[in-house]
C-alpha cells in the first residue's frame, strides 16, 4: 500500500482503531503513535503489533489522550512529531456514539454535546494540530517508484451516518455528518499544498462500542437483515483495510472524498 511513514491513530486502543494500527504496522508503516483515553488497553494494542513478529518493526509509543481536551491534543500531538521527527498519516478514529429512545425530543443536553465534542470538535481539534505540522514537513517519497506523494494523509472517521439518518441517533448522525463538512473543506484548503484529507464511512461493523450495548446491537442486527446487501457486519479489520488505502501513496490523487465500507448499504 506504499504505507511507509509515521502514522497517529486516536482511538487506538479498540475496535476499529486497533485493527487500524495493525494493519498500517503489517503494511510497513515506520512508527506508531497510539493514543486513547484509555491507557491500560493501549498497552495491549502495543502487545499486539510486537508480536506480529514482523522483519522490521516500527517503533511504537502510546499516549494517553482525550481528545476534548485542546490543550492536551495539542501538546501530544507536538510530542508526537518531536519523537518521530514528522507525522505522514492521522487517523482520527477516536469515537462514541448514543442512541436514545425516543430520538430528538429526548436527547438531553449533555448527551448531545458529548458527542459533539468526542466526535466532531475532537477530530477538529487533532486534525488542525497535526495539519500544522504536516504542512512544514516535506513530502513523503513513494516506496514503490520515488514519486512525491503527499506532505500529509488525514483520514477522518465519518460514517454511513455521515450521509443518512436512522432513528435514535440525532446526536451521532449530526456530528458524522459534521465530520464529512469537515473533511471537505478541510481538504479543500490544503489539496494544492501537499496535504490530503479523506474520511471513511464505516457501515454495521463488530466492534466493542457496537456490540457491547444490547439495544445498539438489537437494532444494527435488524438494520443488517433488512438494508444490507451483503447481509453481514464488517469485521474491524475491513475497516481498517479502507484506512490504509487513504493513507498510502495508492491513493495519491484521493482527496476530499468519503469512502463509504458499508457491505453495500448506501447504495441503494
Amino acid at each position: 500500500m506504499d504505507i511507509s511513514g509515521v502514522a497517529l491513530i486516536t482511538g487506538a486502543a479498540s475496535g476499529i482503531g486497533a485493527a487500524t494500527a495493525i494493519a498500517l504496522a503489517r503494511d510497513g508503516c515506520s512508527g506508531l503513535a497510539l493514543a486513547d483515553i484509555n491507557e491500560e488497553s493501549i498497552s495491549k494494542v502495543m502487545s499486539q503489533v510486537q508480536a506480529l513478529g514482523l522483519p522490521k518493526q516500527p517503533r511504537i509509543h502510546s499516549y494517553v489522550l482525550d481528545v476534548t481536551d485542546e490543550k492536551a491534543v495539542d501538546r501530544i500531538v507536538a510530542e508526537v512529531a518531536q519523537a518521530f521527527g514528522r507525522i505522514d498519516y492521522l487517523v482520527n478514529a477516536a469515537g462514541i456514539a448514543k442512541k436514545v429512545p425516543g430520538g430528538a425530543a429526548f436527547t438531553s443536553t449533555p448527551d448531545w454535546q458529548r458527542v459533539i465534542d468526542v466526535n466532531l470538535t475532537g477530530s477538529f481539534f487533532v486534525l488542525r494540530a497535526a495539519a500544522q505540522v504536516m504542512l512544514k514537513q516535506s513530502p513523503l517519497l513513494s516506496t514503490i517508484d520515488g514519486r512525491e506523494l503527499q506532505r500529509g494523509s488525514i483520514v477522518n472517521f465519518a460514517s454511513i451516518l455521515g450521509a443518512v439518518g436512522v432513528p435514535m441517533t440525532t446526536a451521532y448522525t449530526a456530528s458524522k455528518h459534521g465530520v464529512l463538512g469537515l473533511t471537505k473543506t478541510a481538504s479543500e484548503d490544503y489539496a494544492a499544498k501537499g496535504l490530503r484529507i479523506n474520511a471513511i464511512c464505516p457501515g454495521y461493523t463488530e466492534t466493542p462500542m457496537t456490540m457491547g450495548n444490547e439495544l445498539v446491537r438489537d437494532v444494527m442486527a435488524e438494520k443488517v437483515q433488512k438494508d444490507v446487501p451483503m447481509r453481514r457486519m464488517g469485521k474491524p479489520q475491513e475497516i481498517a483495510d479502507g484506512v490504509v488505502y487513504l493513507c498510502g501513496g495508492r491513493s495519491s490523487f484521493v482527496t476530499g472524498t468519503g469512502l463509504f465500507v458499508d457491505g453495500g448499504y448506501t447504495q441503494r
